[in-house]
């Protein structure tokens, strides 16, 4: 691992973690938005055995997750580069590579973070099951975590400022959020537009979170939602790496 990369992802670290706004969003408010979602009685809209805590918990981590890429990393590549920051960095000896590699690794420790969290207070406070899938869990947040951070990347590279970048990140932010099985389950929808959701990488995301949080592994329940995931990351990687040399 270069020293370069080891700089560029403490430096990455350290901007977030100074940033008392970027804090409470990306680590309390999914709290407290988890704990005041599960006090509320909806188990008649998910239509399972399950109460509601246990249901949203591994959907309300995938929601974290995708808000962290196309939300918390496309908003701050913006600020960085209106603030000239990113043009600092590319006048160093620093490889672009080296900077999107350093950022997305910083980014997916953060994620890896409100899974613990928000992991603890589903356990601890709502008893929701857990079977200590622990490595299966950490591969789904790094490879769903992998596929928004790159669409962040992506949307970053449209929008030279928030004003340009707020509707972009809504108009792919909200579907995913409305069809993502991350509150309802998708069955809840007319069929065509579960056929839809399917293909959406938070649905992935969502339904392999909830196989690993909610039952014993079972390669062949969660295969497909990986194999869904890891297509995913490769097509946004080659649009990321199509747009960069674009703009070169």
């Amino acid at each position: 691992m270069s020293r370069a990369f080891l700089q560029l992802f403490k430096v990455n670290s350290l901007l977030f973690y100074r940033n008392p706004a970027a804090l409470f969003w990306t680590v309390a408010m999914p709290a407290g938005f988890y704990t005041l979602l599960s006090f509320v009685p909806l188990e008649r809209l998910i239509g399972t055995s399950y109460n509601y805590a246990t249901f949203l918990l591994p959907g309300m981590i995938a929601y974290v997750i995708m808000q962290g890429g196309i939300y918390g990393l496309a908003y701050w590549l913006v600020d960085m580069r209106s603030r000239g920051v990113i043009k600092r960095f590319i006048v160093t000896p620093v490889k672009p590579y080296q900077m999107a590699v350093s950022v997305v690794a910083s980014r997916l420790v953060v994620m890896l973070l409100q899974v613990v969290m928000l992991t603890l207070i589903g356990v601890l406070v709502f008893h929701v099951p857990f079977h200590w899938n622990i490595l299966s869990i950490v591969a789904f947040t790094l490879l769903g975590g992998t596929v928004f951070l790159i669409l962040g990347l992506f949307i970053s590279s449209f929008a030279k400022t928030y004003e340009t970048a707020a509707p972009i990140t809504a108009a792919i932010g909200l579907p995913l959020t409305a069809l993502g099985n991350i509150f309802f389950p998708i069955e809840k929808l007319p069929e065509i537009v579960q056929w839809l959701a399917r293909i959406l990488p938070i649905t992935s995301l969502a339904n392999g979170l909830r196989n690993v949080y909610l039952a014993p592994f079972d390669w062949h329940l969660v295969y497909k939602d990986f194999l869904v995931l890891l297509l995913w990351a490769i097509i946004m990687l080659a649009l990321v790496v199509w747009r960069f040399r674009l703009e070169e």
